[in-house]
């Protein structure tokens, strides 16, 4: 088992949040469909995750982030902010501010006290 933080995304990345490289569970739920797929970077304001099955552009979504590194799990709304049509099929999602303040707490559970914002934007 190793550890759960890998880097920061580049930082051309023009994002309001820092996202790290960070493997974790998540649950996805829209339209009547469950779904479970692995995040791939985790920040403040949001995520990508690879799906099993697309989800159109927009779409507000119920999401459950978990990781085997930390008990600590969260769970709240997102909006699909982009998504690939090809397989494998990757979404960045958006959070609303009640899932971010909470994803907050799950990045200092799996990262110690790491930086949050990119200071731009």
């Amino acid at each position: 088992m190793g550890s759960a933080y890998c880097a920061p995304v580049p930082p051309a990345d023009p994002r309001r949040y820092v996202r790290y490289e960070v493997r974790f569970n998540a649950q996805l739920s829209s339209g009547g469909q469950l779904q479970s797929c692995q995040g791939e970077d985790l920040g403040a304001g949001g995520c990508r995750l690879v799906l099993l099955f697309p989800l159109p552009r927009g779409q507000s979504v119920r999401v459950r982030l978990r990781s085997e590194h930390t008990p600590l799990e969260v769970s709240g709304q997102a909006t699909v902010a982009w998504i690939n049509r090809d397989p494998p099929y990757q979404a960045g999602l958006q959070f609303t501010d009640e899932l971010a303040e909470q994803a907050v707490a799950l990045i200092h559970a799996l990262l110690g006290p790491v930086r949050l914002t990119t200071g731009g934007a």
